[in-house]
């Protein structure tokens, strides 16, 4: 088991992450290493202890970007009364990660197949995350029986696939948010 991290290294790797993240964000996984240790105020070689190669940084921000949605997820379980409202809320924040992150998942996706680890994990969160909350509004009445974790993922994968991460893409992404809500919500005497 390795030592536990000094308190700045914990601080230096997170704040790495941070900046790595916004950096692929912004100019996708091919992102320059030396700006993004000099953006976090770390030199090349802290960075390079944290993330021996540019796959070991992709690979952090991408599960820390999943991490986020599974925490959204449990948040807006704990904090949101309206499930159907908690599930539109989650759809929003998954099709914006995939408008953010696009070309990071494209590289992870050149890389690994659907059974490596990363992928694995990656995609049991993300099933956690809309199951629990696709589950609540189910147990409500509120949405169709048939519908699963794995369509809404497609959906939602989809739609943020075709979404460009600007202005016009994220009214876009609101638009085929209300479509997917609408589609699956059950209609009833009250709520036509």
């Amino acid at each position: 088991m390795p030592p536990p991290q000094r308190a700045d290294a914990r601080r230096n790797y997170a704040r790495i992450l941070a900046v790595a993240g916004e950096a692929v964000a912004a100019k996708g996984a091919d992102a320059s290493l030396d700006d993004i240790a000099k953006k976090a105020g770390v030199g090349p070689g802290t960075l390079y202890r944290h993330f021996p190669t540019r796959q070991h940084l992709l690979d952090a921000v991408f599960h820390d970007r999943i991490v986020r949605l599974r925490d959204e997820a449990a948040r807006l379980l704990d904090e949101e009364p309206d499930p159907v409202t908690a599930l539109a809320t989650w759809l929003r924040a998954f099709i914006r990660h995939l408008q953010q992150y696009r070309g990071l998942s494209d590289a992870l996706k050149a890389i690994y197949d659907h059974e490596d680890q990363l992928m694995i994990e990656s995609r049991d969160l993300l099933r956690w995350s809309v199951g629990e909350l696709l589950s609540r509004a189910r147990a409500a009445g509120r949405v169709r029986p048939d519908i699963d974790a794995s369509d809404l993922l497609r959906l939602g994968h989809g739609a943020g696939m075709v979404c460009e991460p600007d202005a016009e893409g994220d009214a876009r992404a609101e638009r085929f948010v209300s479509l997917l809500v609408d589609g699956l919500t059950v209609r009833t005497a009250t709520n036509p």
